[in-house]
């Protein structure tokens, strides 16, 4: 625990809880043998503790095991994606005959995909409640996350929300619940795959659910999977490869022929945007490999990657 002066204090116990929803989920449905190799050399309350120091020293076996239980628990499987959470969540608190500051904080948070830009997403990408602890641990004087961090403000909203008088807390603690869940399950993916899962936290109607996936192969190369499922389109996968700093090759799957004489259309323009900020389009291709083979390729060059969440 990090000592800090008594002014913050009471905040630090609210942004530094001694459980993680995603773990206390996954630990509910381990098998007894799962929770002997998880709890060896340890006491199964230090858990939680040992994954976010970061430790160099952890023992792997205990992290894969702890991986594919986080990956299959069907409670985590079936959650929708960050993005749809903070929408009800948005919903909900516009109910209020009093607005929450917590409804502009999150309308802030959440922006359409059109007005992207690198700066932007960087800074909401940083706030995004999965950095949260080791922000805290580098800053100075952490009371000024406690605006800005989407975990941070969740929490604190959640402490007053459970003390206050309001119609409908009840649902809204239910999607704050929901919510800090999905930050927690992504902060443990990020530890436990010595990498970084984010989620996008932007508007975007014509999407449905997706993710992405950028993953370092040898020799200095770099994939990037896009899965999207998309409203009118249906599936889209997208597989770029970036290599020699700056050439770049994708390869297309769709079984949406709409789309893909979108796609085709549009070529011409997509590789003039490209080599606008200097990447040369090596290749695109249209590809018509099932999913399965589809990612195979790669796999077994792969030596590490981070996942993000649209």
């Amino acid at each position: 625990m990090i000592n800090l002066n008594s002014a913050t204090a009471k905040h630090l116990e609210l942004i530094l809880p001694n459980t993680n929803k995603a773990l206390a989920e996954v630990l509910k449905n381990a098998s007894v043998q799962e929770l002997q190799t998880l709890t060896q050399a340890k006491d199964l309350g230090s858990i939680l503790d040992t994954l976010l120091k970061q430790s160099l020293n952890s023992d792997t076996t205990q992290d894969k095991l702890l991986l594919d239980l986080l990956k299959n628990n069907p409670t985590l499987k079936s959650l929708s994606n960050a993005n749809i959470t903070i929408k009800e969540l948005i919903q909900t608190l516009q109910q209020q005959k009093n607005p929450l500051p917590l409804e502009k904080t999150l309308e802030n948070f959440l922006t359409n995909i059109k007005g992207i830009n690198p700066k932007e997403l960087k800074t909401k990408l940083q706030n995004s409640g999965v950095f949260l602890e080791a922000n805290i641990k580098n800053m100075q004087n952490p009371k000024e996350l406690f605006n800005s961090d989407i975990k941070a403000v969740l929490l604190k909203a959640h402490d007053e929300l459970s003390n206050s008088s309001q119609t409908n807390k009840q649902e809204i603690l239910k999607h704050i619940d929901k919510l800090l869940l999905q930050i927690d399950y992504n902060q443990l993916v990020s530890h436990l795959s010595n990498a970084s899962s984010l989620y996008i936290p932007y508007r975007w109607d014509a999407l449905q659910d997706g993710n992405i996936s950028i993953k370092k192969a040898k020799n200095d190369k770099f994939f990037c999977d896009i899965h999207l499922t998309l409203k009118i389109y249906g599936e889209l996968d997208l597989r770029l490869a970036l290599f020699e700093n700056n050439q770049l090759s994708i390869n297309i799957q769709t079984n949406n022929n709409k789309l893909k004489t979108l796609f085709q259309n549009n070529i011409q323009n997509l590789k003039k945007q490209l080599l606008h900020v200097n990447i040369i389009p090596y290749s695109i291709h249209f590809i018509d490999k099932e999913k399965n083979n589809y990612e195979k390729d790669i796999n077994d060059d792969l030596k590490m990657g981070f996942e993000v969440k649209a």
